[in-house]
This record gives C-alpha cells, sequence and structure tokens, in this order.
C-alpha cells in the first residue's frame, strides 16, 4: 500500500507530525515557477506533470518542466532540481532522497 505522508516524528505525548504528499507538490510546482527558464508541463486526466513517491518513508519527486527555447537544458535542469531540494528542506525540515527533473519539450 502507498503511504500518503510522511512521518516526521515518532508518536509522542501529544500525537505525531505527518508531512502530506500535496504539501510537497505544491512547493515542487511553487519551486519550478521560480525559475526563469524553467515552465511546468500543465496536468491533463491522463498524465501527471509532478509525482510524489515515499517508499520506506524516502521522499522521490520526479518533475515534469519545459525549457524555454536557447536556454541551457543541462544548466535550467540543475537549477530546477537545486529549488526543489533547497525549498522542501528548508520549508518542511525533511531532506528529499531523490529529485528528477525529466525535460518534455521547449516553450518559445
Amino acid at each position: 500500500m502507498a503511504q500518503d505522508y510522511i512521518l516526521m516524528n515518532d508518536r509522542s505525548e501529544n500525537g505525531m507530525i505527518a508531512i502530506n504528499k500535496a504539501v510537497f507538490q505544491a512547493i515542487t510546482e511553487i519551486s519550478i515557477l521560480d525559475i526563469e527558464n524553467a515552465e511546468p508541463v500543465p496536468a491533463t486526466p491522463f498524465s501527471k506533470p509532478i509525482q510524489i513517491k515515499i517508499v520506506d518513508n524516502k521522499l522521490q519527486i520526479i518533475a515534469d518542466v519545459k525549457v524555454v527555447y536557447g536556454a541551457n537544458v543541462n544548466a535550467t535542469c540543475e537549477l530546477v532540481q537545486n529549488k526543489i531540494y533547497e525549498n522542501i528542506t528548508f520549508m518542511t525540515g525533511y531532506k528529499p532522497s531523490e529529485v528528477t527533473v525529466n525535460v518534455l519539450g521547449f516553450s518559445i
């Protein structure tokens, strides 16, 4: 069964803290929009451009982007990858184990 959240701390006397996958997806979308030469791929009923996977309490992120025509693809993907990692670490205190950026095309 797939997990829908990451457990941040063990159960204590006050309860437990967990973060839902939707939070990581929203942070990833915001991170892509922050990069100048990258654009998010719109979601369709048959595809999800941002996939969040939680396996053994480890976070894996796969993000599909479009790169602005004429921009350096490698440098843009590296910026997107670093921005996603930094924002998730800063906003949640949890470090993703894997951040993958796929280029699905170019925008003019």
